[in-house]
């Protein structure tokens, strides 16, 4: 399993959600009702953890600088 560096920019909480999603995968491809369940039984609370990261991925920094002359 591999992680995007960015993933360690996020709390504790949704590391984990992230770690045990991809583990979910090792079991079930796709995100079906088999693959939630699973996913449910590690982490309980996953919907609002994927909604909580849905909105806060979206503002991590990914390493994209202005480029030069810009600003």
């Amino acid at each position: 399993m591999a992680l995007h560096w960015a993933v360690f920019q996020l709390p504790a909480h949704l590391v984990d959600y992230v770690i045990a999603h991809e583990l979910a995968h090792i079991k079930i491809a796709g995100h079906g009702p088999d693959y939630w369940t699973l996913l449910r039984r590690a982490i309980p609370d996953c919907e609002a953890r994927k909604e909580e990261l849905d909105d806060l991925g979206r503002r991590l920094w990914l390493g994209q600088t202005a480029a030069a002359g810009d600003g």
